[in-house]
């Protein structure tokens, strides 16, 4: 009785990238030069599906402020953030209120983490900042940031020390860090306000 060899579709990352096919439903596809394999679904493309395994895809997303937003301080507003560093990417592009509003896929869990540096014209100043899902006009209150006050009563200086929470969209969303309270706000300083963003898929 003869041995039998079972032989999986495979091909090099570039190969793959190139012809870029669509596998049927299970079926499994193999770089040979980085081991890192897919699962076909029957209807999407390989250049769109994730990878699997230990070669799993990771991506992430830190946006921040390329100069402190000094305007655009109103309830419902958002911080603007207009510069991002990563492969995640999904920021709204122009100026002003255009800036900060991020896109996420559905059908991925996304880590959120960030931090917020405010000034204040006085020390009775506060802001208080919500996640917001723009979509389903809806805040995600688990990852609420706590309100921000001054320091000290002469410096009028106020961070909050961070936030994190996890959510996982079920639709694609537009969010933003959305300004829910706020009194004599002058500031939000880009050298300690960010937000990060990690997807993570296919592990």
């Amino acid at each position: 009785m003869g041995n039998t060899v079972i032989q999986l579709r495979n091909e090099t990352a570039a190969t793959w990238t190139s012809s870029n096919p669509t596998l049927a439903q299970g079926e499994m596809g193999l770089e040979t030069d980085t081991n890192r394999i897919k699962f076909g679904d029957g209807s999407t493309a390989w250049n769109s599906l994730p990878y699997v395994g230990a070669g799993a895809s990771f991506k992430y997303g830190l946006y921040t402020l390329s100069a402190d937003q000094t305007s655009n301080f109103a309830l419902n507003n958002h911080v603007q953030f207009n510069t991002v560093q990563g492969s995640l990417g999904g920021l709204s592009t122009g100026s002003g209120q255009a800036n900060g509003i991020i896109t996420l896929a559905a059908g991925k869990t996304y880590k959120i983490s960030g931090n917020i540096l405010a000034v204040f014209s006085n020390a009775a100043g506060h802001v208080g900042c919500e996640l917001y899902d723009r979509t389903n006009s809806t805040p995600f209150t688990p990852l609420l940031v706590s309100y921000i006050q001054p320091t000290t009563a002469t410096a009028n200086y106020g961070i909050q020390p961070g936030f994190i929470g996890f959510i996982t969209p079920s639709t694609n969303i537009d969010i933003d860090l959305r300004i829910m309270s706020v009194n004599t706000l002058s500031g939000i300083l880009s050298s300690e306000t960010w937000l990060l963003i990690e997807e993570y898929a296919g592990y």
